[in-house]
């Protein structure tokens, strides 16, 4: 499973590119030349309102931008905790198998060594007892060779 990019919107880079100040900057320039307006010429008040009903239009905009890149991070942020929990569990078990596999694996190496070591042990008794029934076999020959060995030296004297 691959983890998965999240998008943005366009819409919403875009407005990260042009920057937040822009939009203040050109939203308080409007008020103020509104404010300036209405000083000088109080009857065009309708076109002044228009003007004011524009920068709260342009305002209640952004702020619904806004609220929607924060859904947008929200959702990204949901996702990612989701893909990373998956992944973080399928990490675990993935390591979880692992270890049993290799605990069974040691299992049956440290037997086969046990079984190994048990059958060295008994061709080391089997070599021993035919070691001491070869020293045994050699005495008696070298007895017998000592006896006969008495027994030519005691013909020749005769």
């Amino acid at each position: 499973m691959s983890l998965a990019q999240p998008k943005t919107s366009t819409a919403m880079s875009g407005l990260r590119a042009s920057g937040g100040t822009d939009f203040a900057t050109r939203t308080q320039n409007q008020f103020n030349q509104t404010q300036g307006s209405l000083s000088t010429n109080p009857a065009s008040l309708k076109t002044k309102l228009a003007g004011l009903e524009e920068v709260i239009k342009a305002i209640s905009d952004e702020l619904n931008l806004h609220k929607k890149e924060v859904q947008i991070l929200r959702s990204e942020k949901d996702t990612l905790e989701s893909v990373l929990s998956m992944k973080t569990q399928d990490v675990k078990k993935t390591l979880t198998n692992e270890m049993s596999r290799i605990e069974e694996e040691m299992k049956r190496h440290f037997a086969h060594q046990k079984a190994e070591n048990s059958r060295l042990q008994q061709q080391i008794t089997g070599m021993k007892g035919e070691k001491t029934a070869l020293q045994q076999q050699l005495l008696g020959l070298q007895r017998r060779i000592t006896e006969l060995e008495m027994q030519v030296g005691n013909e020749e004297v005769q």
